[in-house]
């Protein structure tokens, strides 16, 4: 076992930094792909922690003892734990990845882990990414002003509302109603559809229960 520090400076690697509120701490990733698969994580609701780079270990493959670290470890609710390895649908149709992923995941069951193939695709597909990296940018809002507890009450006593209807009940500009709303968003006391509903757009709103 072993553990790869990309914190080290190399002038060889590009290292992208991810500012997390739910781990309390920046993960630390080697491209654009681990970088993004942070939001992902950031914001499902069944993941309690994540990390890149984990322990790694030794896998067996055409007669070799190779050394492997997964690009992420996941750490669901239920404390079920999983690997997370982030490739580009090129490379994942290679013949010699196929073969050295099945021997990666042997081992990783071996362990009691799963390993988990997430593609470019699935990252990057849909509206979620970009709502995510929207509501990133309100993640060092700290604290609960008057003014959002008070929305908060009108939107739970209205069910589900957009975001319009909430700028125009309290006679604020789109971005002022956008940067309050979505600061709560964050905070897991507002819900929207993150999957089908453009956040920069007028997404439905409704008070987590």
């Amino acid at each position: 076992m072993y553990i790869r520090n990309l914190r080290k400076p190399s002038p060889n690697k590009n290292v992208f930094k991810f500012a997390s509120t739910k781990v309390g701490n920046v993960i630390m990733c080697e491209s654009t792909l681990e970088f993004n698969a942070c939001f992902h994580n950031e914001y499902n609701d069944l993941i309690e922690s994540y990390g890149s780079q984990p322990e790694g270990f030794k896998y067996e493959f055409m007669g070799k003892s190779l050394p492997y670290t997964p690009d992420t470890v996941v750490v669901y609710k239920d404390k079920c734990v999983k690997y997370h390895e982030y490739k580009y649908e090129t490379e994942t149709a290679e013949p010699l990845f196929r073969e050295r992923f099945s021997a990666k995941r042997a081992a990783c069951l071996k362990m009691g882990v799963q390993l988990i193939l997430v593609t470019e695709n699935q990252i990057t597909k849909g509206l979620a990414l970009n709502n995510f990296k929207l509501l990133h940018r309100y993640s060092g809002v700290y604290g609960i002003k008057n003014i959002q507890s008070e929305m908060l009450n009108f939107i739970n006593k209205s069910g589900a509302i957009n975001l319009v209807d909430v700028k125009s009940q309290f006679n604020l500009s789109i971005g002022e109603a956008r940067s309050f709303l979505y600061a709560l968003l964050h905070k897991g006391l507002l819900k929207a559809d993150l999957e089908d509903d453009d956040l920069s757009n007028n997404p439905t709103l409704w008070v987590t229960p």
